[in-house]
């Protein structure tokens, strides 16, 4: 069974969409606003999304990057649902990350086959997440440790779990550039109160527990770190 997000402001077609996907969970957000309160509070873990176009408070496909932004740490597909059929709007969905595009109102049994296909390749490309390698580390969420893998050997080493979120989610994407705010959020959570500086020596803590490996955490000036591989 999996938990299925609905940006949805319609009652009557979330109720439609809930008959289709016995099963499953389906959990409804009215709005973009909504949706996104949910996805970064992480009270709630998703394993898909359904996206409407029409929302009351803006455009769903424009708020799609963003959106599928907030899973960082996870594969989880998006299917848009739009009453629009158009081919260019199908290649727009496509090419800002959808996963999958439904013409409303969609027929019951192909939205099915298209969302277990679309959990189904989801689950795969979670088992491949749950361990990173980068470099010479080996970041492995299942037994939450990090490994220092070179000519010298295999050396476990020893993290705080704030310092293991934030390795794990600076390798996640090498090289994409992580605020301050953005750490906060996704290592201490949405809401809590967490100050840059503490940020930072978290950082600096990590920074020397890696200092054998060829992964190195850069600041980039006035935006944040980044995870990079140095040749050795």
């Amino acid at each position: 069974m999996a938990k299925i997000l609905c940006v949805e402001d319609s009652a009557e077609f979330f109720i439609y969409l809930s008959s289709i996907l016995k099963g499953h969970t389906l959990i409804q957000a009215e709005s973009l606003y909504e949706a996104f309160r949910m996805v970064q509070s992480g009270r709630d873990t998703f394993d898909l999304v359904l996206l409407d176009i029409s929302l009351p408070d803006g455009n769903g496909m424009k708020a799609l990057p963003e959106l599928k932004d907030a899973f960082s740490s996870k594969a989880v597909p998006f299917i848009v649902l739009s009453s629009d059929n158009d081919v260019l709007s199908k290649v727009a969905a496509f090419g800002i990350g959808a996963d999958d595009y439904v013409a409303k109102p969609p027929d019951s049994s192909e939205l099915r086959a298209r969302i277990e296909a679309r959990l189904r390749t989801a689950s795969l490309q979670q088992q491949n997440l749950n361990q990173i390698q980068i470099g010479d580390l080996l970041i492995d969420s299942n037994r939450m440790l990090v490994e220092l893998k070179n000519e010298k050997g295999t050396a476990q080493i020893d993290l705080t779990p704030f310092e293991y979120k934030i390795l794990r989610t600076v390798c996640a994407r090498p090289g994409q550039v992580y605020s301050r705010d953005q750490l906060i959020d996704q290592v201490w959570g949405v809401g809590k109160y967490v100050t840059e500086r503490t940020v930072d020596a978290h950082v600096s803590h990590l920074r020397k527990k890696i200092a054998d490996s060829s992964v190195k955490i850069e600041t980039v000036l006035s935006a944040g770190y980044k995870a990079v591989v140095q040749a050795k």
